[in-house]
């Protein structure tokens, strides 16, 4: 099994699973999610002024739950003062014109998304001139002991061969529930790591990251 499972594979699983269970009289076998466009909206926070300055919220999903932290990172941004234009990163926005950038991605196989590491990538040069922050949205190792913290910083190690984030952010996004997921996979998913339960985003911890992340010098409201 990989250390890290999209909820979406958690669901597949489950059902797979769920079917040979039921055969030996253990019921909860969960349905396969749908496979399903998922959007991924752009958004942007904050009032432009002459004195403003620019981030661009980057951010890749794989089942949605990515956008809305994203977005709750922009809303807080725009509070310091900043215009905070949240984009999807598979649209391959352009850096041209912003000062610093917030970029994160759902984690699957412990890293980020393919489409977040290409941009990354693509842009290298440009970031480096700039203020970076990166951020992880995950269901698995968000506990405090030792193993599951190593686990849960090696998340960005592909990230920081490319760019040194000013800032980390280690966010839960939303794990398997008793609504899609059977109750051995639910077991299975704690067995290998799982701390997010259902929708596990604290949106109040994600603002006090966006809050307290370092992009270099303020912006004067």
């Amino acid at each position: 099994m990989a250390e890290e499972m999209s909820r979406r594979e958690f669901v597949r699983l489950g059902a797979n699973v769920g079917v040979g269970v039921a055969a030996i009289g253990v019921a909860g076998c969960a349905s396969p999610a749908p496979e399903a466009e998922i959007d991924t909206p752009s958004s942007m926070f904050g009032e432009e002024t002459e004195m403003s300055k620019r981030v661009l919220v980057g951010y890749a999903t794989r089942t949605g739950s990515t956008v809305g932290v994203a977005e709750a990172i922009g809303r807080a941004l725009s509070e310091r003062g900043y215009v905070a234009d949240v984009k999807p990163l598979r649209e391959r926005p352009s850096i041209d014109g912003y000062d610093a950038a917030v970029l994160g991605s759902a984690i699957n196989g412990a890293a980020w998304l393919p489409e977040a590491l290409g941009w990354l990538k693509a842009n290298a040069a440009a970031l480096g001139a700039m203020p970076v922050a990166a951020f992880c949205v995950h269901s698995m190792n968000g506990g405090d002991d030792e193993r599951q913290t190593r686990k849960r910083l090696a998340y960005l190690d592909k990230v920081r061969e490319i760019v040194t984030p000013t800032g980390e952010g280690y966010l839960l996004g939303k794990g398997p529930s008793e609504d899609d997921t059977s109750l051995v996979m639910r077991w299975a998913f704690k067995a290998f790591g799982g701390t997010a339960e259902g929708d596990a985003r604290d949106w109040d911890a994600i603002r006090a990251w966006a809050e307290q992340t370092e992009l270099g010098e303020e912006t004067v409201r």
